[in-house]
Formats: structure tokens, sequence, C-alpha cells
């Protein structure tokens, strides 16, 4: 069965090739007809202008957008992205919905883009949730995850070394069933592991945890599985703290794909885990639902995603157009939390604890999924089921977001100056190259 698997999902990879677009000017914020904001000279400056190096297809927005014709409209439904927002008053909004960056703040965006950022497409693959986007710097790989089909065992490896570089599948051992979060460590890869116990190929029985995998022997340690007799409902994104406590969200998101048989037995949250002791604390229960969580580069900072947007519901489909290559139990309502989380990360020898939770921004459109965090401090924030990364400046001021053709879940720096993100989801799998240097 595993080896049919196996088959069938490399079937479904193939390489497709980048278009660049090349631009004209190089700031372009030229005055036309449009109706936008007056400029200081008397023209109308348009919302929307084609701007920065011509590698790439780069768009500005004037003053974030905060200023649209009163005749402006967008579908509250979130598989409607920001740039399927109507604006038939301004001609030059037709720009954003081609556009692979949109810049809002124009100084800092370009910095961060360098002289010549490029973005592509790599692969094309199942339409299922890939996740867990892991580089390990000594081999140039990409390890990620693949969630579902169910009783799928698979997970991806992205070669870097050849240019273009080569994607296949790997197996865990023993298999690991549906990790969905992971982070390299000190030599090792660590998985959230959401799959529970269910029928698998060899009589394989799991709950949902953390395990550590060797990216060498591709051999695995599980290290926990159970609070207190509880089954966790679904690990879904770790990260590590200086004293090497892992701290994980948990959500209920496995019952929803149907890679766990029976809803949560505890509340969904966030955990510290100290590995040295067996340790696990709870360390924050306010958020519908933890997803994506990362500390700031000094580690006084965390900061969680809450993609209570994105809901277990009661009846199964497969999103807009058949969206999802099997039917899932996953909700969507707009009005419901999208939003990133900073918390005080307060030092203490029993273990650190949060304060000071506030929310630093709402997402543009889907729920925020997976966030990494840049040397300078910025956060890198996967859109989720939405075709976008935004930039953020750590008090979640918005600098810029990419936009590719596939939903995003997750994305990884890679390379060995970090300065290419790589962008993990529903579909595809694509890259950026730009100056922008991850940790």
């Amino acid at each position: 069965m595993v080896s049919s698997w196996i088959a069938f999902s490399l079937g479904l990879l193939s390489v497709t090739s980048a278009i660049s677009v090349p631009r004209d000017d190089k700031y372009g914020e030229k005055a036309n007809n449009s109706t936008g904001t007056p400029s200081p000279t008397g023209g109308i400056v348009p919302v929307a202008s084609p701007c920065g190096p011509s590698t790439a297809k780069i768009v500005c927005i004037n003053r974030h957008g905060s200023k649209l014709p009163p005749s402006y409209a967008r579908d509250p439904s979130p598989f409607v992205g920001y740039s399927d927002t109507v604006v038939s008053d301004d001609p030059s909004w037709a720009q954003v919905a081609t556009a692979d960056i949109v810049i809002f703040d124009k100084d800092r965006g370009m910095k961060l883009l360098g002289k010549n950022p490029k973005f592509e497409k790599m692969f094309s693959v199942l339409p299922v949730i890939h996740e867990a986007p892991v580089y390990v710097p000594s081999q140039n790989k990409l390890y990620l995850t693949q969630d579902g089909p169910p009783g799928n065992t698979s997970s991806i490896v992205i070669d870097l070394n050849p240019n273009p570089p080569t994607m296949s599948l790997f197996q865990t051992n023993p298999p690991l069933y549906q990790p969905n979060g992971g982070i390299f460590k000190d030599g090792t890869i660590y998985w959230a592991v959401m799959g529970n116990n269910a029928s698998l190929p060899g009589g394989l029985k799991q709950r949902p945890g953390i395990a550590k995998m060797d990216p060498d022997t591709k051999n695995v340690e599980w290290l926990l599985n159970s609070y207190y007799g509880f089954s966790y409902s679904g690990p879904n994104d770790l990260a590590i703290d200086s004293k090497g406590d892992i701290w994980f969200t948990d959500t209920d998101y496995a019952y929803g794909l149907y890679v766990a048989p029976s809803s949560p037995q505890i509340q969904l949250a966030t955990y510290r885990f100290r590995p040295s002791t067996g340790q696990v604390s709870i360390v924050e229960d306010t958020l519908n639902h933890p997803n994506g969580i990362v500390f700031s580069p000094n580690g006084k900072t965390l900061y969680i995603t809450d993609s209570g947007l994105e809901s277990v519901g009661n009846t199964s489909w497969r999103g807009p157009g058949d969206f999802y290559h099997y039917p899932i139990k996953i909700d969507f309502t707009s009005t419901a939390k999208r939003n990133v989380y900073a918390f005080d990360v307060n030092q203490n020898d029993g273990g650190d604890y949060l304060t000071n939770k506030r929310v630093i921004f709402q997402s543009l459109e889907g729920a925020p999924d997976g966030l990494r965090v840049a040397a300078n401090g910025y956060l890198v924030v996967a859109a989720g089921l939405s075709r976008g990364v935004d930039i953020l400046d750590p008090s979640g001021a918005l600098i810029a977001r990419i936009q590719a053709s596939h939903a995003v879940e997750n994305i990884a720096f890679t390379g060995k100056d970090r300065k290419t993100l790589w962008l993990v989801g529903i579909g595809g799998i694509s890259r950026v190259q730009w100056d922008l240097v991850g940790l």
C-alpha cells in the first residue's frame, strides 16, 4: 500500500518554470486619471503603481490602500483574496492581481527585496496541505510533510544541490503519520505530529505528539504523546527556546482532515514541554485555534497565530471548485479570528511563562498559519488556505506580501545566507530570492 501511494504521489509532482515580468519604470508613482489620492503637485496618484526591480512583478500600494473609491467591493468569503477586491473606478488596481510581490511600505519593502528579487513556482503537488518545511544546512535539503490523504505515511524532501532542485518522497523509520510542524535544532529535526491512532500500513499505531528525526538515517524517536493520560488533539507547530524546552500548539484540525478518529479530549492550547524531565505545562489557553509559533531573535517575545477562521465542522466538502483533493470537515467563517499575537516571555528556572498578550496583526486574507522570523526581527507569515505570505515588522506593521498561485500553509528560509524563502501549500511549492535574511 505504501509503495503504491509513493508511486501515485510521485506521478503528481512536476517542475514548472517561472515567468519574469519586466518593468518599464523603476519606482513608478506616475499620476493618471484614475481615482486615487491627490498628489502635492495636483495630479492623482493611483492606488497601485509598478515599482522596484524588473526581475519580479512588483506593485506598490499608495498609503496601504486605506482610501479606495467608494464603489470598491470584496466578497467576505475566506477564499477571496486581497487582490480579488473589486476597485472598478481605479484602473491601476488591475495590476495587483498579477503581481508577484505587493509593497505597502516602500522604503523598508525595497530594502528587503534587494536589487534582484525573484519569485518562482517550483513544483506542482497534490491539492492537499503541505506543511512543516525544515531546512537541513549540512545536506542543503528541505524536508516537508503532506497532510493526507488518510493513511499516507510518506513525506517529501527537496534536494537544493542540483539546479533546478529535485523532489522525492521518503519515509521515516518507524513511519510517522502526519507530522504538521517542524524545526531543526542541533543536527536534529523535531516534528509536531498530529496523526492519531488509525488503520495504517503494517499495523502502525500512533498518538499525536512530538518526535525527533535524524536527517541522515531518517530514524525516529518519540518524545511525547500523552498529557497525563489524555491524547493531544493534534500538535500543529513548535518552537524551541534557549533552555531546550519545546513550545507547541495543539489544534483539532487532524479530526477535520480525517487523520484522527475522534474529536478532542482536552482544550485547544499552547504547551511547553521539557524533554529532559518529561514535564508538560500549559502556557496559553485563550486562542481559538493556536497554530504557528516562533520566538523573536532574542527570545524575549513569542508570536503565535490564531487561525480561528478555520474550524472543524460537521459536513464534509472539498471547498469551492473541488479546492481540496478529498472531502474534509473544515468550515470557514470570515468574521472569526485571523490574528497574530505577541507575548512577553518571562524567564523562570522552572520554565518560562507568558504575559502581556497583544494582538498585532489581522490577516488580509485567509488565516495566518506557519510563521518564521528574520534576523532583523521581521515576521514572515503564511496565509494558510489563501495564496499569500505577509511580511511584518515586530510590532505587526505590514511591509509587503508575496502572492503565490497556490495556498501557502508554511514557509522556510534556506541557503548558506538564508536569503531564499520556500513557500509550501495546497497544490504548489514556490520560492522567493531576496535580501531578507532568515533564521
